[in-house]
């Protein structure tokens, strides 16, 4: 079970991925991505999305406190230099919405086996 952080992510969106995560039992949190860094530091991951000013400023205030904070970007449109600016400011992964259940599964499976490993 991770702790995950829903940061900022339309509300469609932000249902279907809740749905999946609770489906394998992972704690589960929303949190606007304007809210303190520090409120972000306990979290196995975190999901952003919404204003890319928003969601970069999170992400690069995460790097700063918690460099290997797996963060994941659910954008609405595939811009590709949306893409690249995530990916440039530290995102471990960006996808686009909607998101299919078994995406989100892939997207966790690396930071499942990562807090496993930690808390061996």
């Amino acid at each position: 079970m991770a702790k995950v952080y829903l940061a900022g992510i339309e509300a469609s969106v932000a249902s279907r991925l809740q749905l999946a995560l609770e489906i394998e039992k992972h704690q589960i949190e929303h949190r606007p991505c304007s809210a303190p860094v520090g409120d972000f530091l306990d979290a196995d991951i975190v999901f952003a999305g919404g204003d890319g000013k928003q969601y970069l400023t999170l992400l690069r205030d995460v790097r700063r406190a918690r460099p290997a904070l797996p963060f994941i970007v659910v954008a609405r449109v595939p811009e590709t230099s949306e893409w690249l600016d995530a990916l440039e400011a530290g995102a471990t992964d960006y996808c686009a919405a909607p998101l299919e259940l078994r995406q989100i599964s892939w997207l966790m499976e690396p930071v499942l086996r990562h807090v496993r490993s930690a808390n061996a």
